[in-house]
C-alpha cells in the first residue's frame, strides 16, 4: 500500500540530485566561457594580435601574431 509513497521519495531525490548537477555544470560553463572573454578582452585585445589561443584546464592565455607565439599568460 505505501509503496507509492516510496517510490515517489525516490523520484523527488533523483530531480533535486540531477537539478543540483544541472545548475553546477552551467555554472563551471559560464566561468570557462568569462576567462576566455577575459583572455580575448584583456589580454591579447592589442590590434597587434591576430589570433589566440585559451587553454581551459591549464589556464593559460596566448597571443599570437601570424602565427608566432607573442605573450602567455595564466589567468586565475
Amino acid at each position: 500500500m505505501n509503496g507509492w509513497k516510496v517510490t515517489a521519495i525516490i523520484f523527488i531525490i533523483l530531480f533535486i540530485l540531477e537539478t543540483v548537477f544541472f545548475i553546477g555544470i552551467l555554472s563551471i560553463g559560464f566561468s570557462e566561457i568569462d576567462k576566455e572573454n577575459q583572455c580575448i578582452y584583456n589580454v591579447c585585445s592589442s590590434p597587434i594580435y591576430n589570433s589566440y589561443t585559451y587553454y581551459d584546464y591549464e589556464g593559460i592565455c596566448e597571443c599570437y601574431v601570424n602565427g608566432i607565439l607573442k605573450k602567455t599568460e595564466y589567468l586565475t
